[in-house]
């Protein structure tokens, strides 16, 4: 039945693109509205990418094993990189420096830097070479619902679109239709209250974030190295060369008027390196969302990917790979619902599975985003003396900027209490931190395995009720 089936899809991000490809090259009919432009879809700057979700969703990363070298890759057809998203350095190990410089460890670093507005193009393509239809300056201003008020009683029946150009809105009915607005979720949040999914992001789960790529005085005596800052001004800094002529630096903070703008943090830190010349290439700045996903990612006839979903590592903001492995999951649920020619929330509910339990990607989240809120107020003079410590080690810096929840164990217990024995207050957070992010992993991995209305709000329950105790 599921040449029947007609899915709509509000948004062209990276996770709305591998939703529409893999259920066109299913068989399934599939229509994406985007409101931007081809030319401009996406942001127009080098992000990092996991491996891991680029292999999942069929890329080929290169590099692995080298770091700093190899040819230049962004020009289509160049060794490795027959798609041209790729720059022409991968970071298979980062440095990770304490605020204050003090201590440096090394970390696996499993991204690769890929040309966003290129893979934006790419998966665009790939989406419409499969079969679905693509309607560019088109927005979806509204859901059109049936039904009741709770998660299983309410039913998404269609969109409500409108055409940039003309200012023409219309209805449309479909079967499924799946949010990819962003973090405004401009559906998700269009659902009932009762259904407890669709309530907005607070700015409590944004940080903000300003990044740049400039040109390169090669020239210039500056040893700086390629890394990442962790926890300058509640947030992250980082530095990396793209190939021999840019540079790309950035810095976010926590989403708070007392903290100091991400933008005069880099400026300060281009005003030290002579390096990084005065010359912008491409950037941009605005809100990141390192929040907590919705308790449930499906209703009848609806599933939300990508930031809509808050499908972002905690610890970076890294969002494209989470995402296009939620687009993934969304995908092999509704093909699964369409053979069976049902679109209600127990068909969906596997892709509630895959992401929270199957792939661990949304447990590990939400740990890591119990830690982020708990620690994100320490002192820099605080952080540099964990690093110092080595109670932030190389291990678990490696997993939390890998989206990676790290369970304590004696070891790291012992050592945690020697290192830090002449600060019991910083100790008390770390064990306030630690406890209430390995209770939400847990709970995240207790996860409902079917749809059962009872199951799902007793646990969503004790979801709010553990997250509301790492909320200032």
């Amino acid at each position: 039945m599921s040449h029947k089936f007609k899915v709509i899809v509000a948004g062209a991000g990276p996770g709305g693109c591998i939703f529409a490809r893999d259920l066109a090259r299913a068989g399934i009919d599939v229509t994406v509205y985007e409101k931007g432009d081809y030319e401009k879809i996406g942001h127009n700057w080098s992000d990092a990418m996991e491996r891991s979700a680029l292999a999942a969703t069929g890329f080929e990363a290169p590099f692995e094993g080298k770091v700093n070298t190899g040819p230049l890759v962004k020009s289509k057809g160049g060794a490795g990189n027959p798609t041209g998203i790729y720059e022409q350095h991968a970071y298979p190990c980062m440095e990770v420096w304490s605020p204050d410089y003090s201590s440096r460890k090394m970390v696996d670093f499993r991204y690769v830097t890929t040309d966003r507005r290129a893979l934006g193009k790419l998966l665009i393509d790939q989406a419409k070479e499969a079969g679905a239809k693509i309607q560019f300056r088109h927005e979806v201003v509204d859901i059109i619902l049936a039904g009741g008020k709770s998660l299983g009683e309410i039913e998404a029946k269609g969109i409500v679109v409108k055409d940039i150009e003309t200012g023409e809105t219309k209805s449309l009915q479909a079967d499924i239709v799946a949010d990819d607005t962003g973090f405004n979720a401009t559906l998700r949040t269009k659902l009932p209250a009762a259904t407890g999914i669709a309530g907005k992001f607070s700015s409590k789960e944004f940080a903000m974030v300003h990044r740049t790529v400039r040109k390169r005085n090669k020239n210039a005596i500056d040893p700086v190295a390629d890394h990442y800052r962790y926890g300058y001004n509640t947030g992250y800094q980082w530095m990396q060369y793209l190939n021999e002529d840019e540079i790309d630096t950035g810095a976010g903070v926590k989403h708070d008027p007392n903290n100091p703008d991400p933008k005069d943090i880099v400026k300060e830190f281009i005003s030290r390196h002579p390096s990084i010349s005065d010359e912008m290439i491409r950037g941009g700045e605005g809100l990141c969302l390192v929040g907590r996903s919705p308790a449930s990612l499906v209703a009848k006839g609806f599933v939300v990917i990508g930031d809509a979903a808050a499908q972002t590592i905690p610890m970076t903001g890294c969002g494209a790979g989470g995402a296009m492995m939620g687009g993934k999951f969304a995908a092999e649920s509704v093909i699964a619902a369409a053979s069976k020619g049902k679109n209600d929330c127990d068909a969906l509910w596997e892709y509630n599975w895959k992401w929270f339990v199957g792939s661990k990607r949304g447990a590990n989240y939400a740990g890591l985003t119990a830690l982020r809120n708990i620690l994100q107020d320490l002192t820099h003079d605080e952080i540099s003396f964990l690093f110092r410590k080595d109670i932030l080690n190389s291990e678990m810096l490696t997993n939390s900027i890998n989206g990676i929840f790290t369970l304590p164990d004696i070891p790291i217990m012992m050592k945690t209490l020697v290192g830090g024995i002449t600060r019991p207050g910083l100790l008390l957070k770390l064990n306030a931190a630690t406890t209430a992010g390995t209770k939400i992993f847990k709970h995240y991995l207790a996860y409902p395995p079917k749809w059962d209305a009872t199951q799902f709000e007793d646990w969503k329950v004790k979801a709010d009720r553990l997250f509301a105790v790492t909320v200032k």
